[in-house]
């Protein structure tokens, strides 16, 4: 099951194989909900199929 939040900003997915580009970003740290931190190193786009 894949849960998205249609009102944020940005979103982030681990399924890389599943993106259409990517490219390099200035590196963004990221904030969890269970505190740790990460770096953002890229972006890209996916396509997101949502049933009715």
């Amino acid at each position: 099951v894949d849960l998205y939040d249609s009102g944020a900003s940005h979103h982030m997915s681990p399924y890389r194989q599943d993106s259409l580009s990517f490219r390099e970003t200035k590196p963004q740290t990221l904030n969890a909900a269970n505190q740790q931190h990460f770096e953002a190193l890229e972006v890209g786009d996916i396509i997101v199929s949502i049933p009715n």
